[in-house]
């Protein structure tokens, strides 16, 4: 979209009911209480699910890595972590290479959680589906992709707000150390 367009868009009247950001959560709210209603809430909450999954798909992943793979913020997760390691689902070891950093793994209790909760997880995905046009669906989930992927890339808010982009080259100079001039 161009600056332009952003512009044009920011100039009509505001209306909850068409704000996107409002409308995603008010999805995310759907999905919670699918999966609510489907009784997984005592055992473990659709976010907690998320991780398990995550750390399923890839055993050892560091926090880092969760973050990134699971889009939580480092503090949540962090304090997630540590609940779901203090009931037994997962397990906390230093990374191979980093002391820091610790790698993330499930518990056989992790995983018989993870796999009570998958079903729910594929209702909760059925359920959001169904309730859009069946043309609709493939491109529904192309657009998600592009939101999630936009909060994986660099994004530059500046840029969306039709103010110059820095430049690469300046945020890499910022890396460099005075020293050696490599990058940190």
């Amino acid at each position: 979209m161009s600056a332009e367009e952003v512009k044009a868009e920011e100039d009509s009247t505001f209306k909850l009911s068409e704000s996107p950001a409002h409308l995603l959560r008010r999805s995310q709210q759907l999905a919670t209480e699918i999966f609510t209603d489907l009784g997984m809430a005592d055992n473990v909450t659709l976010r907690q699910s998320v991780v398990l999954a995550a750390v399923a798909e890839k055993e050892g992943l560091s926090q880092s890595d969760l973050v990134n793979a699971t889009g939580i913020d480092r503090s949540t997760l962090a304090d997630m972590i540590a609940r779901m390691e203090t009931r037994g689902l997962v397990t906390r070891v230093a990374a191979e290479g980093d002391a820091r950093a610790k790698s993330v793994s499930l518990t056989t209790l992790g995983r018989e959680a993870l796999d009570e909760a998958m079903p729910a997880m594929q209702t909760v995905d059925k359920a959001l589906l169904h309730s859009l046009p069946k043309n609709k669906r493939k491109a529904f989930l192309s657009i998600l992709t592009l939101l999630a992927g936009a909060a994986d890339d660099d994004f530059d808010l500046a840029e969306v707000m039709g103010k110059r982009k820095k430049s690469k080259k300046k945020k890499s100079k910022k890396k460099t150390s005075g020293k050696s001039g490599k990058k940190k």
